[in-house]
């Protein structure tokens, strides 16, 4: 039912699957189950997409985070202003892509919700961080999809 209301609410059905608030034991094998997605990003655990095994099935996990998430401009110790999310969003891409210099792909997954993210103030720190990451000359903005399918075209290149 989920799949077929996105599908009408945005012309196509879904290629890739996150749970809102946080995924049941069974998800991951319901998707695999459901087939028709590319991903998940029902994980936490890491900065590069990944492939694990459901059902005797590979199946890809585009990995998602909490650390570059403006759900912290709302949380408990979170960012107290959007000069906190710029400086953490920056760091955190400064940091990868030193890591990035060896010669392996880093993945940044920035967590962007209208409600908070939108709010003027907060979005001027939004722009900041993409105009900064468009500076550097090497940074892709990019969706989750768009992400899932270049590694699965180029995964075997950084085989660990």
């Amino acid at each position: 039912a989920a799949i077929q209301s996105i599908e009408r609410t945005c012309g196509e059905r879904p290629l890739g699957w996150y749970c809102r608030y946080g995924p049941s034991v069974n998800t991951r094998e319901l998707v695999v189950e459901e087939g028709g997605f590319l991903y998940d990003a029902d994980a936490y655990n890491d900065d590069l997409p990944y492939f694990t095994e459901v059902g005797g099935t590979r199946h890809l996990v585009v990995p998602y985070t909490l650390t570059y998430n403006d759900g912290r401009y709302v949380l408990p110790q979170g960012y107290g202003s959007p000069t906190d999310f710029f400086d953490v969003c920056r760091r955190g891409l400064d940091e990868l892509r030193r890591e990035g210099e060896a010669g392996y792909p880093k993945m940044m997954s920035v967590g962007l919700h209208p409600r908070w993210a939108g709010q003027a103030g907060r979005a001027s720190a939004l722009r900041e961080f993409i105009e900064y990451g468009l500076e550097q000359g090497d940074v892709w903005f990019t969706r989750r999809i768009d992400i899932a399918r270049w590694w699965l075209d180029h995964h075997e290149e950084f085989a660990r």
